[in-house]
């Protein structure tokens, strides 16, 4: 994996504020998602998701 370096007049504040909207988002859809996860009647039975992938004859 190769490093970028941006040059600092590419930098602004803006976009610090573009990076910390995104971590906001996902660390509410980690939240989300583990609040979903605690209610198994909602979870889509895995022989259901093997047979969709194709994954089970």
């Amino acid at each position: 994996m190769a490093i970028v370096t941006v040059p600092a007049e590419k930098v602004t504040e803006e976009a610090g504020a573009v990076e910390r909207g995104h971590a906001a988002w996902q660390r509410a859809k980690v939240e989300r998602g583990s609040a979903q996860s605690k209610d198994r009647a909602a979870m889509i039975p895995l022989e259901q998701v093997w047979r969709d992938l194709k994954l089970e004859g």
